[in-house]
């Protein structure tokens, strides 16, 4: 191939990156992986002999009735991101507190799980992150004394992680507070109960999904899971006990025939935001999901601005669902999870937030609880029959047992004592023709009113409606259920939310950056590439006479669609592709400095360290308080990875904002408005400029930059401040050149401020005829006019441009000769002689070196197809 050093110089740095990239990736997902694979990776083998039974018989031989009498149901309650705090005066400890002290009391839940973020572990100025002990004593002490009696359970969140060396550091506070601590160290992060009940063997697993290494925030939101802890969690659940239900924070896959039995996932993380390993047998987490049936998790608090009030996914793939609970801390969110004979049903509860305290809770000297006073709640109903049908898994419960049953099931959760309670139930908006009757007990608040199923077996959906009053409060509790009869699942409508827990953010984000950064380097080297090319193929000393066939070319279809105008979208998208085209062919010569600098930059990023920061503060050496940012993840000392996905959150951001928008600024100044408009369309005539050459956007555009610099300036001020994070940082090199160009680069803030009240010349596109047309209207006239800001024509005269020319006429003709007309033109023109369009070659020529004192890119060329006229294309 025809390139030039330089070309061939950045090819081979090109490679080189490429390869150290592979490498680090592959030295960040080491601890992911495994080297051994199985024969067969769809199922891990079980002895027959050993194989768990079927956990609810067929439909033709189930003899279970849901009815007024069938006792076999239990319930427990969910919790997560309690984020007690020692500075927060409002929510956080003051919720948790409520919860704990006016409504478990009355629910009496046969077990509480606490799915993370245990503690707030933020100082003051939400800045520094630690873990605090006042905080975890709280919750021992709230616990300890407030639910007495209770099966507890908890695990950490990505806050309980926060300046963590590991998990023996005198930092992990959980593992001397937590509840669960024992069970999960003596596991080696995963640890499993059992509930026995007469109907049934239920088990629970949990598992730890922080980091290994806990940085400080903000790079500590994604969580992972080994190649090690998916084979513990193998080992604890792949057993051949019988259970009718498993409840797991991750769940691993058994072959046990067609007798596949259900796993429902409690974690603190969304699978949306983990990195999945790969166990030592072969499985990954899409083998697994095809036995999951519920995930319970936390974590991502309701998003902002209403975009996570529904987190809910089903996935029809594996049918399973992914329900995300919301905070306690801001929104006082708890969930209460019900299995009704082998059906699955829930309810989300928000505490009367109106009615908390205020404050800061701390313990008395001998560290007793200082609880709140007790609130008057109103009833809390649970329906279990039927079930909502938006939540319906077809494969994986017995939903049919709904076509056979005889009663409305419910559970009515109140302070008052069930004679004191009022029920009135309609379905679809009609009053339900039976009466609610309490059937239960004091532990469990069974409610069931009469129903004739078939009724509603018209292949439609119904609501059912319960409101549930009490005599002593006046207060109503309520809920709603739309259901079908016939296993049809409703669809879940939660928009934004539902699409977020059903998609796998990691993987886009990781894809979006992936994307952006071959988009920059293809536009970066592709022109490159191709003017080395053309340059050689035609045997050009000079770029501007070597590329310009394309440019031109690209430049008359822009101006063709001037003279065309559609309606429509799509000749918009052509115009503005054909533009930016020529915006990236040009700026390999038309600004080196920043073509070369974005080349480096890109390369570096993807193969080189970004920055050395203190990520663990609380390191109990100097060492391990220091480590350096990859794309990939994070490294410790003795070459310690950390694959968090918060790496690809940062670089999603820098490459596309820090990088590829500022790149694409510069390469907008390769253009001029007075090229890409035909003289003969109205915005060719006006001198309509481009947004990005009014002084008003190169000041947005120095307004960007500050805001992107500040970011990198913030992230300095979280790991340690100045020195290593902020001047051992190429992000902050490259801001600093790039601010530098903005303001004194190709029509910077500085040159546009200067020819702010300069006059335009308009270009007159080499083949354009309708520019050609208009150039000899106007030139007839002896004068060529063109449009300042406020739209005056300011008269050019055509003798001084003239004088200009000549006495820079024998450097001009050293310009080699080169034919741009187009093809077409030049068949129907090619005869023309330089008189007919009524423009002299001197009047060009002078036009063009008017245009270069002036400080505008002036692409001029002559509007005939005489031999006599140069091709001036820059």
């Amino acid at each position: 191939m025809n390139l030039s050093k330089s070309t061939w110089t950045c090819l081979v740095l090109l490679l080189l990156a490429l390869f150290r990239a592979g490498q680090l990736h592959r030295e960040a997902i080491a601890q992911l992986s495994t080297t051994v694979i199985p024969s067969n990776n769809d199922a891990l083998e079980i002895p027959s002999s050993q194989q768990p039974t079927l956990r609810f018989q067929s439909q033709e031989s189930d003899q279970i009735l849901l009815d007024d009498k069938n006792p076999n149901l239990f319930y427990f309650v969910q919790i997560s991101d309690l984020h007690i705090s020692k500075f927060k005066e409002q929510g956080h400890t003051n919720n948790f507190l409520q919860f704990i002290h006016s409504f478990l009391p009355f629910i009496k839940p046969e077990l509480v799980v606490v799915t993370g973020d245990l503690t707030d572990a933020k100082a003051s100025d939400k800045v520094k992150t630690q873990q605090y002990p006042e905080e975890w004593e709280m919750y021992k002490a709230i616990v300890e004394q407030g639910a007495k009696g209770i099966s507890w359970y908890d695990m950490r969140g990505n806050h309980d992680s926060f300046n963590l060396e590991s998990w023996q550091s005198e930092q992990n506070l959980y593992r001397t507070y937590g509840q669960s601590a024992e069970l999960l160290e003596a596991g080696e992060g995963v640890y499993s109960w059992e509930l026995d009940k007469p109907f049934g063997k239920y088990q629970f697993v949990a598992m730890d999904a922080t980091p290994k290494k806990g940085p400080a925030r903000p790079i500590n939101f994604f969580g992972y899971l080994t190649s090690k802890t998916m084979d513990h969690l193998a080992s604890s659940i792949m057993t051949a006990t019988k259970y009718n239900h498993t409840f797991v924070t991750i769940l691993y896959r058994v072959n046990i025939d067609n007798n596949d039995g259900w796993i429902i996932q409690f974690s603190h993380y969304p699978t949306t935001t983990m990195v999945f390993g790969e166990s030592s047998q072969g499985f990954k987490f899409k083998d697994m999901a095809e036995r999951m049936s519920v995930y319970f998790c936390g974590h991502l608090h309701r998003l902002y601005f209403g975009l996570g009030d529904v987190l809910q996914s089903y996935n029809p793939w594996t049918d399973s669902l992914e329900l995300e609970l919301a905070d306690m801390k801001d929104h006082g969110v708890f969930r209460i999870v019900a299995v009704d004979n082998d059906i699955i049903s829930f309810v989300d509860q928000e505490l009367p937030l109106a009615k908390m305290d205020t404050g800061i809770p701390i313990l008395s000297k001998d560290n007793k609880v200082n609880w709140p006073e007790k609130l008057s709640v109103k009833p809390i109903v649970l329906i279990t029959n039927p079930k909502d049908s938006r939540f319906v898994l077809r494969r994986k419960e017995p939903y049919y047992r709904t076509r056979t049953s005889t009663h409305i099931r419910f559970l009515v959760f109140s302070e008052s004592d069930p004679s004191q309670l009022t029920v009135r139930i309609t379905v679809d908006g009609r009053n339900h023709p039976f009466t609610a009757e309490f059937v239960g007990t004091d532990t469990m608040p069974l409610w069931v009113s009469s129903w004739e199923p078939n009724d509603f077996g018209d292949m439609n959906a119904h609501t059912i409606h319960i409101e549930v009053t009490s005599k002593n409060t006046m207060l109503t509790g309520e809920a709603s259920v739309e259901f079908r009869v016939d296993d049809v699942r409703l669809a879940i409508g939660g928009g934004f939310g539902e699409w977020l827990i059903g998609s796998h953010a990691v993987t886009i984000i990781s894809s979006v950056t992936i994307a952006s950064i071959l988009f920059t380097l293809v536009t970066l080297m592709g022109p490159k590439i191709y003017n080395d090319i053309s340059l050689k193929s035609v045997d050009q000393p000079s770029f501007t006479a070597s590329s310009a066939s394309l440019q031109n070319r690209i430049l008359l279809k822009i101006h063709r669609i001037d003279q065309y105008p559609t309606y429509g979208p799509f000749q918009f998208i052509q115009r503005q592709f054909l533009i930016w085209t020529l915006r990236f062919l040009r700026l390999p010569h038309d600004q080196p400095l920043i073509w070369y600098a974005t080349f480096i930059i890109q390369l570096w990023l993807i193969s080189l360290p970004w920055f050395k920061a203190e990520f663990i503060p609380s390191a109990s050496t100097y060492d391990n308080r220091y480590g350096t940012f990859y794309l990939w993840g994070l490294v410790f000392p003795n070459q310690e990875w950390v694959p968090l996905a918060d790496t690809w959150k940062l670089a999603v951001l820098v490459i596309n904002l820090d990088v590829g928008f500022l790149y694409r600024f510069f390469a907008w100044r390769c253009t001029s408005s007075t090229e890409l408009h035909c003289l003969g369309s109205t915005k060719g005539q006006r001198q309509v400029r481009q947004i990005n050459e009014h002084l008003w956007f190169k000041g947005l555009e120095v307004i960007f930059w500050m805001w992107r610099t500040s970011v990198v300036i913030q992230l300095a001020f979280y790991y340690g401040g100045v020195w290593p994070t902020l001047i051992l940082n190429v992000l902050m090199i490259w801001l600093a050149f790039i601010g530098v160009m903005l303001v004194i680069g190709k029509n910077g803030l500085l040159s546009t401020f200067r020819d702010r009240k300069r006059q335009r010349v308009a270009i007159i596109a080499n083949g354009c005829r309708a520019c050609r047309n208009t150039a000899q209207s106007q030139s007839s006239q002896g004068v060529y006019t063109t449009s300042n800001n406020n739209n005056q024509e300011d008269p050019v005269e055509y003798h001084a441009l003239e004088e200009q020319h000549r006495s820079n006429r024998e450097r001009e003709e050293q310009v080699s000769q080169n034919k741009l007309v187009d093809d077409a033109d030049i068949e129907e023109n090619g005869s023309t002689s330089s008189h007919s369009s009524g423009v002299s070659s001197s009047t060009i020529e002078a036009l063009m070196m008017h245009s270069r004192s002036t400080g505008n890119r002036q692409q001029l060329s002559s509007n005939c197809s005489n031999d006599n006229y140069d091709n001036k294309l820059d």
